[in-house]
Formats: structure tokens, C-alpha cells, sequence
């Protein structure tokens, strides 16, 4: 998880999913070798389940911590206590949800009923008797963050938890022998076995609570990028200024042609006015560009153009929201200049 390797883009919203994926896959490789390759004595066969649920709640809490911490360039100590106040929580919620479903399920049920014998059997492949344990994992996730956190977005935590964990819980399922994967897997996959095996279901159990739980609860956060405007023009080519402030309140910027006091000069001769444009900041870092000028100036995006030439019959100049790859040309014809807005990230400077 490194900033400069994460470009403004609705892709980076993946960054943090498939992070969290990695380590419940790491997870889920970590338990099942102490199982099967080292033959562990560790515990008995009845805990095989509440173990590994157990790390992948240590495992995709720590990770989804840890990768904020990447990103923010946390101090080392506050990293440590971080993270174990996270996979601390993570672990001993999950260990305390799984006991009460384990312990409080067959409660519910007659002693005599097939329903009690399948409830209490460990070894039983079942969604129906096993999907409070995955909510619960998922949950312990979500409110071991939370708290690291300090409360922000309970909504998106709690929630997201537990989706992730009924999601990885979903695909344990349909991979572990269901009528669902045995059709689908060979068509569609071409793999005959996808849906009969508990090597691969347990594999995606973890990916999928991580990738879940990555994608729901915690995003990457626009607090980290910064905004600069860019020349694209031959001359002056490659010059770039930021926009934002190293405090948190607003600024404008402005572009033009005059000798003093802008912040971006560009030659009168390609088509670009002593005040042509101005490119501002608000404290909520929405970014905005407003036309100064008289003379053509055109913001260029997807499917659409903004016409922000400046009108004196109004009272205050066009201006229109910028996002990042935006483009805005000033003049027409051979005597223009074109420039570009960009989100960095902040340690660009």
C-alpha cells in the first residue's frame, strides 16, 4: 500500500479490497498448513473452523489497519499500538461471537431433532447451521476497525463487516460441493472440481470476506491527493503549480500573462490574456476553474465542453467543478494554451 502507486482513478477504490483479499488468503494458507503439513496438535478437529475464522478476523483487520497506516505514513509506534488494539478486538470479538453461536444455536433446537445432531456436528458443510459464524467475523472486522478509527463511519463498518463476512461465507458454500458450483464450474471455469472442494472453498472464504471487507468499509480517501494544474501547451511545457495550500483553508490560483502577482505565467502570444483563468480550492477540496477572460476558454472532458468565457452582463464569472484529467484550452487556433488538472498525491511536493 503505497500512495505513489495508487493514481487518482476509480481503480484505487480496488487498492484497499484486494489488499484485505491477500491477507485473508494468507490467512487461510498460514492455519491450513498448521493443520495439514505440520499435523499440529495445537487444537482439536472440532476447532478447526472457529480457528481459522479467528485469523482471518486477525488477518483482514490488521491488514485493512496497517494499509491505512501505509498510506498515511503513521509513525512506527502509533502503527504498533494500532494495530494490535485492531487484530486484538478483531480476534477476541470473533472468538466471543463464535462461542456464543456455537454454544447458543443448539440451545434453540430439540436435543432429539436431526437439526440439534447437524447443528453440533463440526465437520458438517452447511450454510444453514454455519452463517452466523461468518456474520460474526465479519462483524468483529468491521468493529475492530471501527475503534481504530475512532468511530468514523459506523455505518460502513458495521454493515460492511458483516456483508464481507456472509459474502466469503456464501462463496465457502457454493465451492465446497454445491449444486450451484457443480453446475456452473466446469462451463463456465472448466474446472470439474471447482465446486466439490473444500481446498478451494476455504481459499475463497478468505479472499472473499477480504476483498469484501476492503471494498465496503474503507476506501482511499481524496485527503490524501492534492490538486495541480499542468501545462501541456510546447511552451512552458511540463511547468506544473498546485492548488492546494499547506493549510486547510481555501485558495485560488490564477493564470495569465502578466508580469507580476500569478501564479502561472503564459505567453501572451498563444492566445492566453493578462488574466484568463483561475483555478480554486474550497475548504471541502472541491476543486473549481472560473474564466477571467473575454477570449474563448474551454474546459474539455468526457463527452462534454464547458464554454467559460467570461460574460459581463453577469454579476460573478462561469465557473464549472473540475476533476482530475480535466483539460482547459484558452484561445483558438494556432494561438492557444492548454493546460490540465491533476490530483497527486500530497507528498508529490
Amino acid at each position: 500500500m503505497n500512495i505513489f502507486l495508487l493514481p487518482y482513478t476509480a481503480a484505487r477504490h480496488l487498492a484497499m479490497a484486494l489488499w484485505c483479499a491477500g491477507a485473508g488468503l494468507l490467512a487461510w494458507w498460514l492455519v491450513l498448513t498448521l493443520m495439514v503439513e505440520l499435523e499440529t496438535s495445537l487444537w482439536s478437529a472440532a476447532l478447526d473452523g472457529p480457528v481459522l475464522l479467528c485469523a482471518l478476523a486477525a488477518a483482514i483487520t490488521g491488514a485493512s489497519v496497517a494499509g491505512e497506516d501505509n498510506l498515511r505514513r503513521a509513525p512506527l509506534k502509533a502503527r504498533a499500538l494500532r494495530l494490535g488494539i485492531g487484530v486484538g478486538l478483531g480476534v477476541g470479538l470473533c472468538a466471543a461471537g463464535v462461542a456464543a453461536w456455537s454454544f447458543g444455536l443448539p440451545l434453540l433446537l430439540d436435543a432429539d431433532s436431526p437439526a440439534y445432531a447437524n447443528a453440533v456436528d463440526p465437520t458438517l458443510v452447511s450454510l444453514s447451521y454455519r452463517v452466523g459464524l461468518f456474520g460474526v467475523m465479519g462483524l468483529a472486522c468491521g468493529v475492530a476497525t471501527l475503534v481504530v478509527r475512532k468511530l468514523a463511519d459506523p455505518i460502513s463498518h458495521i454493515f460492511g463487516g458483516i456483508a464481507a463476512g456472509l459474502f466469503g461465507g456464501a462463496l465457502w458454500f457454493i465451492l465446497s460441493g454445491t449444486t450451484l458450483g457443480g453446475l456452473l464450474s466446469p462451463y463456465l471455469l472448466n474446472v470439474p472440481s471447482l465446486g466439490q472442494d473444500l481446498f478451494l472453498a476455504g481459499a475463497g472464504l478468505g479472499a472473499g470476506a477480504g476483498f469484501a471487507f476492503g471494498l465496503l468499509t474503507w476506501g482511499i480517501p481524496d485527503d490524501l491527493y492534492a490538486g495541480w494544474l499542468r501545462v501541456l501547451s510546447p511552451e512552458r511545457f511540463g511547468r506544473r503549480i498546485p492548488i492546494d495550500p499547506l493549510d486547510q483553508a481555501g485558495r485560488e490560483r490564477f493564470v495569465g500573462h502578466f508580469p507580476r502577482g500569478l501564479d502561472l505565467w503564459l505567453p501572451v502570444q498563444d492566445g492566453v490574456m493578462e488574466l484568463h483563468l483561475s483555478i480554486k480550492v474550497d475548504k471541502e477540496k472541491v476543486y473549481a476553474a472560473r474564466g477571467l477572460s473575454l477570449q474563448p476558454t474551454t474546459v474539455h472532458r468526457f463527452l462534454e465542453r464547458v464554454d467559460l468565457r467570461y460574460n459581463p452582463t453577469r454579476p460573478a464569472p462561469f465557473e464549472t467543478v473540475l476533476s482530475s484529467g480535466d483539460r482547459i484550452v484558452m484561445g483558438s487556433g494556432a494561438a492557444r494554451s492548454e493546460v490540465e488538472f491533476l490530483m497527486l498525491p500530497k507528498e508529490e511536493r
